[in-house]
């Protein structure tokens, strides 16, 4: 059995620059708080679980094309990144080319659709640990090929879904998750959702419809106001078959599995004031640890 782990590199980068104070710097005085958190955090992870290979998903495009001419406001009104974070992403990318961990890319989409698109090659004995910040995410769940992590209370822990987590969260399996999502909506991506149809509601209608698309066939069964809703909202939903989904058949671009350089990333560490982050993952990575 082959376990990977397959990390939403921009999502935990976000969650460890708004986790850890911006005090941690380099010799200049520039925050490199996320990038000491991304390492941290990977590192015990590989020493908990111990996977047989790792994979760091990057985003070519963070808001792809095709999914703004579907829906213009797709990610529109997102507010730009703190300054201090955007060189960060840079310096992480020089740290694990340095220990030699692959980054993934697919050209002109997101890092969500290069995991499905990893998630969705996993068969048989094959065992992926999809570690990201992003709860879309759970749609890709799979027993017993593919489990999404987590992490909560900053950095330090994480909460592990299954099949059956993601019923006992959200009320309905992994498989209409991408339904539900369309239905209730995410601010933070530009999504409103169908008026009304929180969370709680969304799921009845999939669990009592199996679908979206059974609801919309049998809106006439619905109360009135939840129908005019749903009308309402046709256009809106049919853009979203384009916006929500996530792409699975993307081609990656991965670069090459090495052993860590370590003359490289004791330069690294000194240019960036990294600490010992750098060199814990890399013997991790390494089996000496």
């Amino acid at each position: 059995m082959s376990l990977e782990l397959h990390l939403d590199t921009s999502a935990l980068v976000y969650r460890a620059f708004f986790s850890l104070p911006k005090t941690m710097t380099d010799p200049q005085g520039r925050p490199v708080n996320a990038v000491r958190g991304f390492l941290e955090m990977v590192t015990r992870l590989t020493l908990d679980r111990r996977p047989g290979r790792i994979i760091a998903a990057w985003d070519d495009e963070w808001r792809p094309a095709f999914r703004v001419a579907a829906y213009s406001g797709y990610k529109a009104d997102r507010p730009e990144d703190p300054p201090e974070l955007p060189r960060q992403f840079h310096v992480l990318k020089e740290v694990l080319d340095a220990v030699g961990m692959p980054i993934a890319s697919a050209r002109g989409l997101e890092a969500d659709d290069v995991l499905a698109t990893l998630a969705t090659e996993a068969t048989g004995d094959d065992r992926v640990l999809l570690v990201t910040g992003d709860r879309d995410l759970v749609a890709l769940v799979r027993d017993p090929q593919v489990v999404v992590v987590f992490p909560v209370r900053g950095l330090s822990e994480v909460a592990t879904f299954d099949e059956a987590a993601v019923i006992d969260k959200y009320g309905i399996p992994p498989r209409l998750y991408q339904d539900f999502a369309m239905m209730r909506g995410d601010p933070s991506d530009g999504l409103p959702g169908v008026a009304g149809i929180g969370p709680v509601r969304a799921a009845k209608l999939l669990n009592q419809f199996g679908s979206l698309e059974g609801i919309l066939a049998h809106t006439g069964e619905l109360p009135p106001k939840q129908r005019e809703a749903f009308e309402k909202s046709r256009g809106y939903l049919e853009a979203m078959k384009t916006v929500v989904p996530m792409v699975t058949g993307a081609e990656i671009e991965m670069t090459e599995a090495h052993e860590p350089d370590r003359e490289l990333i004791e330069e690294l560490v000194e240019v960036h004031g990294l600490g010992s982050s750098p060199m814990r993952l890399a013997q991790t990575l390494d089996g000496r640890r």
